[in-house]
């Protein structure tokens, strides 16, 4: 199967965008970038890790500035998006410590 033409470019400047606004504490308005870069490449399965990975850090990230409805929507999207068939071990590890940080407010 051939991969989506320009996902190596489309995914990185789509992170960079969602971290940026991360950064300056915007995670309301970033939402919209994560739910794009989740929906990217349903079916393969090493860049459903990178999303995985990427999403449960900004969850972190999220808790950390008490953007308590953010961090839940990002959980929510990537569960709904995201196959649970496609994260190996430590990508279930890393989502399970974002939820934990989540629940732990």
């Amino acid at each position: 199967m051939a991969a989506e033409p320009g996902l190596s470019h489309r995914f990185p400047m789509l992170k960079r965008a969602a971290e940026h606004l991360a950064t300056q504490g915007r995670f309301d308005e970033s939402l919209k970038i994560v739910e794009e870069i989740l929906s990217l490449a349903p079916d393969d399965a090493g860049l459903s890790k990178l999303k995985a990975r990427f999403a449960a850090d900004l969850v972190r990230r999220a808790v950390q500035a008490q953007k308590i409805e953010a961090a839940t929507r990002i959980l929510e999207m990537l569960d709904a998006r995201i196959p649970a068939k496609h994260l190996g071990d430590p990508e279930r590890e890393h989502v399970a410590k974002a939820r934990d940080a989540l629940l732990s407010l």
